[in-house]
């Protein structure tokens, strides 16, 4: 349980970190916009890509118990 409690309050920690190292080194310190647009632009293709998956595998899970959620590929199996 104490490592449960060790690894959730590190990755907590470790967010507040990345957004100080992401305002004060890339977007103040540098003084590349080019920088701090590829990292959000990486970022939110990571968050786009976890949440398609995110949603097709609680879909599934769903999908053993009985309800049906709408296919994001509009190609989904015709029944």
């Amino acid at each position: 349980m104490i490592a449960l409690i060790d690894f959730v309050s590190r990755l907590v920690g470790d967010v507040g970190r990345f957004v100080d190292i992401f305002a004060n080194d890339l977007i103040l310190g540098a003084g590349d916009p080019l920088s701090a647009l590829l990292v959000v632009v990486g970022q939110v293709l990571i968050v786009a890509s976890v949440a398609a998956f995110g949603y097709a595998a609680v879909g599934a899970l769903l999908r053993e118990i009985g309800v049906n959620l709408p296919s994001l590929g509009g190609r989904g199996r015709s029944e």
